[in-house]
């Protein structure tokens, strides 16, 4: 029986996240209430932390990468029914339920139906590898006979290592973190460099594809400069209040580069559900190694450290397991 009551976190404001007991939510007619099984803690989550909600206002439970199951199904819905497994990729994840639309509409690719067998921990990254395949694929355009560089190792840098390497197999990864460049050889990564060495590496492996995945607007110019004549320059990471670059636009015209950003994939027009199909089959396949990113797990009380860890480059990807103390 559903509870009346849950816990659930929600920011305030800057750097103010409470952990509340608030009225579990009723679905709407088109609504699925799900019991989230567990809830990925995104970086993304954590720059709202810091720096604020923008136009999603407050209160904000910002969790957006949940897998759980369905409780309950609105009197309109079709196709889902009680005990089917979903994945959520809207706000509402810090929680122990959430409600969710059955189809796509607005800032919600809908419900997409996670395999029975595949590990929670696992699940959770459907959204963020979906992401990353888009990055790679839709925007970087990238094929056999491509040489990729993508600057930063983080959790999400290494998932683009591991789409890039399906697509072309030539991978530079550059990260200042020792462990972080091991895994990316585990991810793919045909070779790594330092962040401190990486614009002589580039010049020597001759990009013709580069992937920004930290916020560092003052590395946009550099990476301009290394890129093959008739490349593309992806912008994976949001660059928060520091959205700023001056850029060679000779440069760019002259060589024919190609600048475009990367978004998640649930904000529309950008929504692209074919991508998180893909990454769910890839997932159940055990296709790409993401329970090597698992680096802690909390309960709600909990993401105060959680979103420190982020902030402090302490560890990888930290999975939310909400019914946990």
């Amino acid at each position: 029986m559903t509870p009346s009551t849950m816990r659930a976190a929600f920011l305030h404001g800057i750097r103010d996240l409470r952990v509340e007991t608030v009225p579990v939510p009723e679905p709407a007619a088109d609504e699925l209430l799900v019991r989230i099984e567990a809830c990925g803690v995104c970086p993304t989550d954590v720059r709202k932390f810091v720096i604020g909600t923008k136009g999603d206002g407050y209160p904000l439970n910002p969790g957006h990468e949940w897998v759980g199951r369905v409780e309950r199904a609105g009197a309109a819905v079709q196709g889902f029914a009680a005990g089917d497994r979903v994945y959520g990729d809207t706000y509402a994840g810090y929680a122990e339920y959430a409600v969710l639309r059955a189809r796509a509409e607005g800032w919600s690719a809908g419900a997409v139906r996670v395999d029975e067998d595949l590990d929670a921990e696992r699940a959770v990254f459907v959204e963020p590898l979906a992401d990353c395949l888009h990055a790679v694929a839709d925007q970087g355009r990238v094929q056999a006979g491509d040489r990729v560089l993508v600057i930063g190792a983080g959790q999400m840098g290494l998932q683009l290592v591991a789409a890039a390497a399906r697509a072309c197999g030539s991978v530079l990864a550059a990260e200042e973190l020792p462990e972080r460049r091991e895994l990316a050889r585990a991810f793919g990564a045909t070779a790594t460099t330092t962040r401190e060495d990486w614009q002589q590496a580039a010049r020597e492996l001759a990009p013709t594809v580069a992937i920004l995945s930290v916020p560092d607007a003052s590395l946009v110019r550099e990476l301009v400069e290394v890129l093959e004549p008739g490349g593309r320059l992806v912008l994976f990471a949001g660059f928060g209040d520091r959205p700023d670059a001056t850029l060679d636009l000779n440069r760019i015209h002259y060589r024919e580069l190609a600048v475009v950003g990367s978004e998640w994939i649930g904000t529309p027009p950008n929504v692209r559900l074919e991508r998180y199909a893909e990454a769910a089959a890839l997932l159940a396949q055990g296709a790409v190694p993401v329970e090597l990113l698992v680096t802690g797990r909390c309960g709600l009380d909990g993401l105060d450290e959680a979103f420190a860890a982020v902030l402090e480059r302490r560890g990888l990807k930290t999975v939310l397991l909400p019914g946990n103390a």
